[in-house]
């Protein structure tokens, strides 16, 4: 039995695992289960499993309980430990403490969490070069690319990551320009949450993915295809020519069951897949002008430092302000450069953790001032 701690137990990749675990039950026990908020959910959950240690993020939500032990903000951390396996679906800064227990203690890492590697991956690669952890990523393309390059890592020329192009992939500027969030939320492709479905529309989803495979398989040799059936997930190029892909039908629940078995396979949980269910399936170029997004992320992972958490933070800032009505659709872009281009002429380091978070909440800052301001609109 593989002992699994869930962060992000309420949300879409964590309720999705635990559609899994519960079909493969003779595989997995469940030993905590954590959301940011929902208690109610969480609870449900817990009781299902018979787990007795839940944990809340949100230190402001008053809830007790005398069914469970519940743990509160940074008392999650002292959850991380005799398991065999973290899943870290939350999304924000905060996953990357119960990361890095997780490494100190030894703990393989399922990670479906963009800001750790985007915004902190300089300090996760530290840690992991004195612990026996393997972080197995659960992003549909960075899982195939693990699947694809195990067997060649000292042979890989390229790394291809392809994207759906999202809803405004036939867009042109000036019709971009009049997106609201209703049409951005619409994604053709995947059922996600708000804030990486208007990343996928902007394409800063793959702009933090750039940075993410960067960290992951060290390797700057990373191009971006537009492949709007999203049935091929990544492409790794080797040094003779050969080119590997991975298909299957975009449905999360393979690549999470991948990272919850790995490295074993479990039974196919999803639709099966045959090659003549493939057919039709294009490829295009990125367009850079209509997606500055991706100017942006190579800029990014050229200089690394703290040129990524910059990058991470203020798109978060710019994508809840878009979600809220405060800013267009294309500001999200304007918002990111501007504050790079501000914290370009201070003095940051990126030495230590407390440094990166630190350059995480100034760019907040910076971000939220812009949108404020409203200097463009």
């Amino acid at each position: 039995m593989k002992k699994i701690g869930i962060l992000g137990a309420t949300g879409s990749i964590g309720t999705q695992a635990i559609e899994i675990i519960r079909k493969f039950k003779n595989l997995y026990t469940i030993e905590f289960l954590v959301s940011y908020s929902n208690y109610e959910k969480l609870f449900k959950l817990a009781e299902e499993f018979n787990i007795y240690k839940v944990g809340i993020i949100d230190e402001s939500v008053n809830v007790k309980s005398r069914k469970f032990k519940v743990y509160k903000g940074y008392e999650i951390l002292e959850l991380i430990e005799n398991i065999d396996l973290l899943l870290v679906s939350t999304t924000g800064t905060f996953s990357i403490f119960p990361t890095l227990r997780a490494i100190e203690n030894n703990i393989n890492i399922a990670l479906a969490n963009k800001e750790i590697l985007v915004s902190f991956g300089k300090i996760v690669k530290e840690r992991l070069k004195n612990s026996k952890s393997t972080i197995i990523p659960v992003d549909s393309e960075h899982s195939a690319i693990f699947q694809l390059i195990n067997p060649y890592k000292n042979e890989v020329e390229r790394i291809i990551l392809t994207a759906s192009g999202g809803p405004f992939l036939n867009f042109n500027i000036e019709e971009m320009e009049k997106v609201n969030v209703e049409m951005a939320l619409n994604h053709p492709t995947w059922k996600m949450g708000k804030k990486i479905t208007i990343d996928s529309a902007t394409l800063f989803n793959k702009a933090l993915e750039i940075i993410e495979a960067y960290y992951l398989f060290n390797t700057k040799n990373i191009d971006v295809v537009v492949h709007p059936q999203s049935i091929v997930h990544s492409f790794v190029q080797l040094k003779d020519g050969s080119l590997l892909a991975q298909l299957s039908f975009p449905d999360m629940k393979i690549p999470i069951a991948y990272a919850l078995s790995y490295p074993e396979r479990l039974e196919n949980p999803s639709t099966i897949s045959h090659p003549y269910d493939f057919s039709n399936l294009t490829f295009i170029k990125p367009d850079f002008e209509k997606f500055p997004s991706l100017k942006i992320a190579y800029f990014c992972l050229e200089k690394l430092s703290y040129y990524p958490t910059i990058m991470n933070a203020s798109n978060e800032v710019a994508v809840y302000s878009f979600l809220e009505g405060k800013i267009k659709f294309r500001d999200i872009f304007y918002i990111v450069e501007k504050t790079i281009e501000v914290l370009e002429k201070e003095k940051l380091s990126d030495e230590t953790l407390e440094d990166l978070l630190y350059v995480d909440r100034i760019s907040r800052d910076i971000s939220n001032s812009l949108v404020s301001g409203k200097e463009r609109i």
